[in-house]
């Protein structure tokens, strides 16, 4: 999980300490990468910002989720994006260590 911003890493930094964040968070100041994943939020805040999204792509770049929050307490929790996560993976087998061939 990580998190972009189009902020300069500084004060990014100071809100994402201020929200007790605990994943990395990127910096995108000309908005290419929010641009890419269509949510970006053109004259927000009088400069181009991103939406507030929760987006759940998987190893192969396939997006799986998404959730965009139409306000800051929108966000989906932790647990919520579990689920989604959850749903969206197939549940992989349990596997144990192979035992050695005994003769």
């Amino acid at each position: 999980m990580i998190g972009i911003s189009v902020d300069p890493p500084a004060s990014s930094r100071d809100l994402w300490e201020k929200l007790g964040k605990k994943f990395p968070l990127l910096s995108d100041p000309g908005a290419r990468v929010i641009r890419l994943y269509g949510v970006v939020h053109e004259g927000g805040n009088g400069e181009d910002i991103s939406l507030d999204t929760t987006l759940f792509i998987d190893e192969h770049g396939i997006e799986r989720w998404r959730h965009v929050s139409r306000t800051l307490p929108d966000l989906p929790s932790a647990a919520e994006t579990l689920t989604h996560i959850r749903q969206t993976v197939p549940a992989q087998p349990a596997t144990r260590p192979a035992r050695g061939k005994t003769r």
